[in-house]
């Protein structure tokens, strides 16, 4: 099984990640505090070799998760019409599952409180599957969601946390 990330966020969001020359942060608009403290792209890459041998059925190849985060109230329906999106694509073996985040709820959030809300939301939209009126035939959705949950248990947090360096 494959793991994508999508990630759409609004211009004020400030995002931490890991580079060769160390921890840096990118976005946010000027005098904006807090950060997402998440490295998504290396949580990304963790779930996809930790899931890579896992197998729920021959319905589904790829999960994405679609990571939204902004200041909702302030952009509206540009973010909040994807609110609980779902998409099957049977040709592609692919199913997109969509989370939110208010910038301005997480955004002071400790680094494992974040993941904690990262950890509950990406459940929801994994068992959100079996709610579609279009899903796949072959797929046990509780057990990809057991999987990544087991997989989420045992993350590396000094590699995705910025807090664990």
């Amino acid at each position: 099984m494959r793991f994508d990330i999508k990630i759409t966020s609004g211009k004020e969001v400030r995002r931490a990640c890991f580079s060769e020359s160390g921890l840096i942060y990118f976005g946010g608009a000027s005098g904006e505090t807090g950060a997402w403290q998440i490295d998504m792209n290396r949580l990304e890459e963790y779930l996809d070799t930790a899931l890579q041998e896992v197998n729920c059925g021959d319905s589904i190849e790829t999960f994405v998760l679609g990571f939204e985060i902004a200041d909702l109230a302030k952009w509206g329906d540009f973010f909040t019409s994807m609110n609980e999106y779902a998409s099957y694509r049977p040709k592609m073996k692919m199913v997109i599952s969509v989370v939110q985040f208010n910038w301005p709820e997480v955004k002071d959030l400790a680094p494992r409180e974040q993941f904690k809300r990262l950890q509950e939301s990406l459940q929801e939209a994994i068992l959100r599957i079996a709610a579609m009126k279009r899903k796949p035939k072959n797929f046990d959705v509780h057990a990809f969601a057991a999987a990544v949950a087991r997989a989420l248990e045992q993350f590396p947090s000094r590699q995705i946390l910025v807090d664990s360096q």
